[in-house]
Order: C-alpha cells, then structure tokens, then sequence
C-alpha cells in the first residue's frame, strides 16, 4: 500500500494571504501542479474574496 507522504492525490490546506488562517481543505495532484496553489476563495475572517495559497 502507497504511504501518505508519497500519494499522487495528498490532502492540502489553503491559509489566506491576508490574515493567516487556514479556511480550506482540499486534494491536489501533484503531477498536474507540483507547485503550491493559489486560489480565490471567500475569506469569513475578512469577510471577502482573497488568495488561499497552499501551506505545509
């Protein structure tokens, strides 16, 4: 059986850019995008739309 660290599909979490709090969990491919993500999602701390970058 493949281990965590090595899986294709690893769950991530996205921290706003802004204020640092980590909003979002998801799945990312890492052959598709080995780098980190950025995505604009709705921020209930600021209370708006704002980047989520990937954090480890």
């Amino acid at each position: 059986m493949a281990s965590k660290s090595s899986d294709v599909r690893p769950k991530i979490t996205l921290a706003c850019v802004e204020c640092k709090e980590r909003n979002y969990i998801t799945k990312k491919n890492r052959r598709n995008d080995p780098d980190r993500l950025e995505l604009a999602k709705f921020c209930p701390r600021c209370r708006c739309h704002r980047a989520h970058r990937e954090t480890r």
